[in-house]
């Protein structure tokens, strides 16, 4: 399965964001998934970081878990922090489970 993780916050948290981002004392990433792609990028909303990651589908749980542990953390010591968790497919895939549905 493939998450995107959105993260959003001001200006004013970059600095904040980077040291707790890169500290060793975050919550890590679950074991069970794997970064395939990242991009950042400033607009009026703030700055962003989009992140996908590869999970493997039977330690979803285990994901979840960590990730919810990860974003407790960041988001407490963050002022302004925002994380999305969003769960997809790859566009094959979700061409191969639509079509099965749409006739």
């Amino acid at each position: 399965m493939l998450v995107l993780l959105k993260t959003t916050y001001p200006p004013s948290a970059a600095k904040e964001v980077i040291e707790h981002f890169m500290s060793p004392q975050t919550p890590p990433r679950s074991p069970a998934s794997k970064e395939v792609a990242s991009f950042a990028y400033g607009d009026y909303g703030g700055y962003h970081g989009l992140f996908i990651l590869e999970v493997e589908d039977a330690k979803f749980a285990d994901f979840v878990k960590a990730q919810t542990a990860r974003n407790a953390y960041l988001q407490s010591r963050v002022t302004g922090l925002q994380i999305e968790v969003i769960l997809g497919n790859s566009v094959v895939d979700a061409i191969a489970l639509v079509s099965k549905q749409v006739g």
